[in-house]
């Protein structure tokens, strides 16, 4: 239904949406039917940015991202200030300087200002040297500042050159295509080719700058480097010097072997040591036995015992030097020799008795090699901690070169890395990365190109139909007012039991408006007076309904009551019944004046027992149209309650039923007044009126309460001065 209802509210419009449409095409032609024929010349160059044919000195991948902002620089650059200046000042210095200008100033502008004031001979001069020296004009220059004013009288200066100028990448290439259009054919390709040629000639100016720049920073910072390097370097030679180190590990090394050899030789010599006593023990025991007046044997077995273990031992230090040393050989040849003459004693059985001044030299000899034992093992100790001592000098001077060399290899990394840089940046200094090329150079158009006339009128007329089609829905969207039969439901919970269209009052009279059969065009149709249809429904609505008498109020004033109950009363008195209008509105007696009634309602007071229905024909005023009587009321600043007297008309409605089909009642509007309300009380029901203009508020909302309280007594609402077009909504 929403739906239905947009596309309705939309062809209600429809003219001024057509006529838009139509003004917005007729002024796209009038606009571009003066334009003038632009003729367009394109040149494209290959980057290198993605394919890239150069021999390189290193090998490069191809950074997609990178190659990307590659060419968003080029195309700031060609769109830049410098380039595009350098272009204006080729074109007007070709103006200038040839019999073929581009450009043909016109008499106006002949007599300008701007062009009176430039001198073309020292224009040419300035020109040609900021083309040299790759300078824009500036403002702050007098000269310069007409120049650039010269510039603009021609169309060459930077806004009106970047309105025709257009750079950009050919979609998924390597190419940039700089597309120029111009009146002047010609003018068009020379444009696009010395955009070309100034583009490169500034790219490689600023490449170079920027390469000198890059060689001269790194080669300062390599130098620097190099100087710490070599700093650090001679601060570690001149530690190694001062403490006679040339190899801290070697020196280390050598005295950790020592140390092993010197506790080698102190374990042996406490084995010796051992020995010694072991024996010395025996000598004094057998000494001992001695001075007991006993016989002493000399004990061959632990002599065999003792020089096995010597040969043992000795065998042992033997290997571990490689069998080379002399000394030790002969020494354990001399053992083996005592030992073969204690085992042939022993296999002999012969034991010498020892005497007593032979066991006291024994002991004297053994106690002197003991105490040799003791003073060699006291050497060797000390010889062991002067050894590791000096080891642990060497860990703190192994500890302070380590910790020189880590600076000198910290160094020598940054000086490294620096200096590959300033290999790169000499490198691209001397093959710079500029791998442009001009592919397809820019010629002069044979036609011009489209004006694209037909495109531009269809997209007018589509936007201006499009904008004012949603301007008509933002309208109606917005308008909050009961336009249809369908809105109306949808904000209100009340019965609807007919819509009424709107009628011309203006032109024609309610009676002329029932009784119109004859259409504007002067033919005559048959039933095609909309509003008596609708009429007919509610009149058909009223007499279905089995009530009399009944009160038509509103809301709000100005909803079409006095209207409606005029021509409810014309409906019914055209199928044969008899109608009698009361004019109950007191603070707007419309009825009265309209119906020209006499305002006989606040006096009329009759006692029930003289009723009769003469004395209400004394009051009433008959209308012109046969079947209607109304009775009218003086009006004023009071209620019902308040002026009708105790046995007042209303009193007797029910009486009249009986003389009158229906009786009409007209009310005040519930939002400013309670007439209606107390009016309720005499009639069968109640009609409320709501006309399709009207925008509901909270106290329209609340006021329709009082109609819900009524019960059965409602009859229902009726949408008043409804747009034909939104009846079947």
């Amino acid at each position: 239904m929403d739906i239905i209802y947009f596309v309705k509210a939309l062809l209600k419009k429809k003219w001024w949406i057509i006529v838009s449409t139509i003004i917005a095409i007729v002024a796209a032609f009038v606009f571009t039917l003066g334009k003038p024929r632009m003729y367009a010349s394109v040149t494209q160059i290959a980057t290198g940015f993605t394919v890239n044919d150069q021999v390189k000195l290193r090998d490069e991948n191809v950074n997609i991202f990178e190659a990307d902002v590659k060419f968003d620089n080029a195309i700031e650059t060609i769109n830049s200030p410098v380039v595009i200046g350098m272009l204006s000042y080729n074109l007007l210095l070709h103006d200038l300087t040839t019999t073929k200008p581009y450009v043909q100033l016109e008499a106006n502008d002949l007599k300008s200002e701007a062009y009176r004031k430039v001198d073309k001979q020292a224009a040419v001069t300035i020109l040609r040297n900021k083309l040299d020296s790759l300078q824009v004009l500036s403002s702050y220059n007098p000269v310069e500042r007409d120049i650039l004013g010269y510039l603009k009288l021609y169309g060459y200066d930077y806004e009106a050159i970047r309105k025709h100028l257009n750079a950009g990448r050919v979609q998924r290439t390597d190419y940039l295509e700089i597309v120029y259009t111009a009146e002047n054919p010609e003018q068009a390709a020379y444009t696009v080719n010395t955009v070309y040629r100034e583009f490169i000639r500034y790219y490689r100016s600023m490449r170079s700058e920027r390469s000198v720049e890059s060689v001269e920073s790194f080669d300062q910072l390599a130098v620097q480097k190099k100087a710490e390097l070599d700093k650090k370097v001679e601060a570690l030679r001149a530690y190694k010097a001062s403490e006679g180190l040339l190899n801290v590990e070697t020196a280390s090394g050598n005295e950790l072997d020592l140390i092993k050899q010197f506790e080698k030789g102190l374990s042996d010599e406490q084995a010796n040591y051992n020995t010694i006593t072991s024996s010395l023990e025996s000598v004094n025991g057998r000494l001992a036995s001695a001075n007991a007046g006993k016989t002493v044997y000399t004990n061959a077995n632990s002599e065999i015992i003792e020089l096995r273990k010597q040969i043992n031992d000795l065998n042992d230090d033997l290997t571990q030097k490689g069998g080379n040393d002399d000394a030790m050989r002969t020494k354990l040849a001399g053992l083996r020799s005592q030992l073969q003459k204690k085992l042939g004693a022993a296999t002999s059985g012969t034991q010498s008795a020892t005497t007593k001044d032979a066991l006291i030299q024994e002991k004297a000899n053994l106690e002197a090699q003991q105490n040799a034992s003791r003073l060699n093992m006291k050497n060797l100790q000390s010889q062991i901690y002067k050894l590791r001592g000096s080891v642990g000098s060497y860990a703190n001077k192994e500890a302070t070169v380590s910790s020189l060399q880590s600076e000198v290899d910290m160094a020598q990394e940054e000086y490294n890395k620096l200096k590959e840089k300033l290999n790169a940046a000499q490198d691209n200094q001397t093959t710079p990365d500029l791998n442009f090329k001009q592919v397809l150079k820019g010629q002069p158009a044979f036609k011009p190109e489209s004006s694209k006339r037909v495109i531009i009128m269809g997209m007018a007329g589509i936007s201006v139909f499009l904008l004012t089609s949603f301007i008509v829905l933002l309208l109606e969207f917005l308008d909050g007012s009961l336009k249809s039969p369908s809105v109306f439901e949808k904000h209100l919970d009340l019965r609807l039991i007919s819509s009424v269209n709107h009628a011309d009052l203006n032109k024609y009279s309610i009676l002329e408006v029932l009784q119109r059969t004859t259409l504007p065009d002067k033919t005559t149709k048959q039933r095609q007076n909309t509003f008596r249809e609708l009429l007919r429904k509610l009149r058909y609505e009223v007499e279905s309904s089995g009530k009399k008498s009944f009160l038509i109020t509103s809301t709000e004033s100005r909803q079409g009551k006095t209207t409606l109950t005029q021509a409810l009363a014309y409906s019914l008195s055209l199928s044969n019944k008899n109608v009698l209008v009361i004019d109950t509105n007191f603070c707007n007696n419309d009825i009265t004046v309209q119906m020209e009634a006499a305002p006989t309602l606040e006096s009329f007071s009759v006692p029930p027992t003289e009723l009769s229905i003469d004395k209400v024909k004394e009051i009433v005023t008959t209308y012109a149209v046969s079947g209607i009587e109304v009775i009218g009321c003086k009006g004023g600043d009071y209620t019902p309650s308040e002026i009708l007297p105790k046995n007042n008309l209303l009193n007797y409605l029910p009486f009249l039923t009986h003389h009158y089909d229906f009786i009409l009642l007209e009310g005040a509007p519930l939002n400013d007044y309670t007439d209606s309300k107390e009016l309720a009380q005499y009639v069968d029901g109640v009609i409320a009126v709501f006309s399709s203009k009207l925008s509901l508020t909270q106290i329209d909302r609340e006021s329709t309460q009082f109609f819900e309280t009524l019960g059965d007594k409602f009859v229902g609402a009726v949408l008043n001065n409804v747009q034909e077009e939104y009846l079947e909504l």
